[in-house]
C-alpha cells in the first residue's frame, strides 16, 4: 500500500513537494579525469534500502536541470535515495560511446556508498543517457553486480532513425510515414557535436559562435548574432538553431552522414539491446518533438525483459495539456499502474 499512498499524498498536494519531505545536500566525487565533479543527492524521509541513479541526456544544465531535480523529489515519496551525478561529456553535449565509461565509473562509484545498498539499485537513464545506460550495462562491472532494475524516459535507439527525425521530422510507425516539426534542440546538438566535420565552404566561426550561444541558453544573444552575420551564415545559422531545415542545411546533414556512418552507428544502442540482462521499464511520451515514441518501441522488441508504457499526456519535457480531463484522467490511471509495477519490482 505505501506506493498509492505516496500517489495519493501527492494528487492531495497536486504534485507540491515540501522541503520537509526529503533532504538535500550537494557532494563532489573525483571524475574519470581526476577532476572534481558535482553530484545531487535527495534523501528519503523514511529509511530506506532503495537507491535510484539519474543519469541524464544532453543537456548544459547537467545535475541543476529543473524537472530532474523535481523528478527526484517525486522518487523520494516513494522511499528511494536520489542520485543525480553530473556526466561532464553529457554536459558539454558530447555525445560520444565516452559517456558509457563515466556511467560505469559512477555506477560502481555510488553502489560502494555507506549509504547505498549495492543489491538494490534501480537506474533511470533519461533521452540521450538511456542509450548510454543500456550499453554500459554489458561492461563486466555492471554484469558482476547488475542494477536491480533499468529505467528509460525519452530513450532512443537507432541513431538512424533519430536523426531522420530531427533533420527531417519523419519518423515511421507502424509502416506509415509520420511528418512533425522536431524540437530545435535535436539540430543544434547534431551541429555542435559535428560542425567540425561539416565544410559549409566558408569559415565556421560566426556559426560556431551562434549555435554556443544557443547551446548556453542565450537565445536573446544569438538572435542579436544572428544579425551580425552576412546573409549565406545568418540563413544557415538561423536554420539550425530554430530547427527549421533548409535544403542548404539538409545536403550537409546528408553528406556528413554519409561521412561519418561507421561513427554513427557507434552510437547507437541498437545492435546491443539483444544483450541486455536486467529488467528495463521504458516510458516515452507519443507528443514527444525530441525523439519520436517508436525509438522506444524498438527498444521494447529488441530488450528481452522489458515493460514498455507509451504516454499519450506527456513529451519529451513534461505533460502536453491539448487533451480532455476524461482522457487524461484514463492515461494517468495506466501510468500509475506502469510506475507501480516498476516500483515492486524493486521492492522484490
Amino acid at each position: 500500500m505505501g506506493f498509492f499512498n505516496s500517489i495519493l499524498s501527492l494528487a492531495l498536494k497536486k504534485g507540491k513537494i515540501s522541503k520537509n519531505d526529503y533532504s538535500f545536500k550537494v557532494e563532489e566525487y573525483t571524475g574519470i579525469n581526476g577532476n572534481q565533479v558535482p553530484m545531487r543527492i535527495y534523501y528519503s524521509k523514511k529509511k530506506t534500502k532503495k537507491t535510484a541513479i539519474i543519469f541524464l541526456g544532453a543537456s548544459p544544465d547537467g545535475e541543476k536541470h529543473k524537472a530532474i531535480n523535481y523528478l527526484a523529489k517525486i522518487i523520494t515519496k516513494f522511499n528511494y535515495n536520489v542520485f543525480i551525478p553530473r556526466i561532464p561529456p553529457l554536459m558539454q553535449l558530447n555525445i560520444s560511446n565516452e559517456n558509457v565509461d563515466w556511467i560505469t565509473y559512477l555506477y560502481e562509484l555510488i553502489g560502494s556508498r555507506k549509504d547505498v545498498d549495492s543489491k538494490n539499485v534501480a537506474t533511470v537513464g533519461i533521452s540521450y543517457g538511456g542509450g548510454m545506460l543500456l550499453k554500459a550495462s554489458l561492461s563486466k562491472k555492471l554484469i558482476d553486480s547488475p542494477p536491480k532494475s533499468i529505467f528509460l524516459y525519452g530513450a532512443g535507439c537507432n541513431a538512424e532513425t533519430i536523426l531522420k527525425f530531427i533533420t527531417k521530422g519523419e519518423f515511421d510507425n507502424n509502416g506509415k510515414l509520420v511528418k512533425v516539426i522536431p524540437h530545435d534542440w535535436g539540430l543544434t546538438v547534431f551541429f555542435h557535436h559535428f560542425i567540425n566535420d561539416i565544410d559549409f565552404g566558408f569559415d565556421r566561426k560566426n556559426i560556431k559562435e551562434v549555435i554556443q550561444l544557443r547551446i548556453n541558453n542565450d537565445k536573446e544573444k544569438a538572435r542579436e548574432r544572428l544579425k551580425e552575420l552576412d546573409s549565406d551564415e545568418c540563413k544557415i545559422a538561423k536554420s539550425i538553431i530554430t530547427g527549421k531545415i533548409i535544403p542548404e542545411v539538409q545536403v550537409m546533414v546528408d553528406k556528413l552522414i554519409g561521412i561519418k556512418l561507421d561513427y554513427i552507428e557507434e552510437l547507437s544502442c541498437k545492435p546491443i539491446c539483444h544483450q541486455v540482462k536486467p529488467k528495463v521499464f521504458i516510458f516515452h511520451g507519443a507528443n514527444d518533438k525530441m525523439i519520436p515514441f517508436t525509438e522506444s518501441i524498438q527498444l521494447n522488441q529488441l530488450i528481452p525483459n522489458s515493460n514498455l508504457f507509451i504516454s499519450y499526456i506527456f513529451e519529451h519535457k513534461g505533460i502536453s495539456t491539448k487533451r480532455s480531463i476524461f482522457f487524461k484522467l484514463k492515461e494517468v490511471f495506466k501510468m500509475i499502474r506502469f510506475f507501480s509495477q516498476f516500483d515492486k519490482y524493486n521492492a522484490s
